[in-house]
């Protein structure tokens, strides 16, 4: 990837532009992560777009120190917001770079296209992703998805993108689009009808209890 913060931009307002369509009952709908609903991942991505490493550690401070149950409970919050403002906010803060210290920049972009695919595919709505985006952030994906998603070795299954030049591992091969092989990276078993090939019952095997 050659712009990681235009990309970031980039998926952030496309999801804005997308998201705008809306009708009033779709926000309240149950999103693909557990426990929130399509409004409160918005929040959760107005959070991480507006953040900065004093606000964050703040928020983290103020709501119990345990992180994941801290970003819980700011995304419920802002999801009482109207969503008009909360897409309000994500516009003018697309451009925000906050991320983990120590992490990879390009982890943010994965953030942004997997909590869109959060919000609306619940929904039936597709958001479209340049393949060639996705690509750059599956490698980093493989790396991570055993400590921040909490799955299994992926040794005996290979990936292999039908719209990108990316592949990685060796054994029976799974094959779909690059975005919805991040999102089972991502540890959205919702993706998983999404491939095809030999390799998906052991694929589905490394897969845990779904998380955000």
């Amino acid at each position: 990837m050659t712009d990681v913060w235009a990309s970031l931009r980039d998926a952030r307002l496309a999801l804005v532009k997308t998201a705008r369509q809306l009708e009033p009952a779709q926000w309240d709908a149950r999103s693909w992560c557990d426990g929130w609903r399509v409004r409160d991942v918005l929040g959760h991505l107005v959070h991480l777009a507006e953040a900065t490493q004093a606000s964050m550690a703040r928020d983290v401070l103020t709501h119990g120190l345990v992180p994941e149950r801290a970003l819980s409970q700011v995304a419920t919050g802002l999801g009482t917001l109207h969503p008009n403002e909360l897409l309000s906010r994500l516009e003018a803060a697309a451009g925000g770079r906050f991320h983990v210290i120590g992490s990879p920049a390009v982890v943010t972009v994965g953030e942004a296209i997997t909590h869109g695919a959060d919000m609306l595919r619940p929904l039936g709505v597709v958001l479209e992703t340049d393949p060639a985006i996705v690509a750059s952030v599956l490698p980093v994906y493989v790396r991570v998805r055993r400590l921040v998603f909490h799955g299994s070795s992926l040794g005996s299954v290979r990936l292999v993108a039908t719209d990108a030049d990316w592949a990685f591992g060796s054994g029976a091969e799974v094959t779909g689009r690059a975005v919805d092989l991040l999102l089972v990276l991502a540890n959205r078993r919702q993706a998983v009808g999404d491939l095809s090939g030999p390799g998906l019952p052991a694929l589905t095997l490394a897969l845990p209890t779904p998380e955000r």
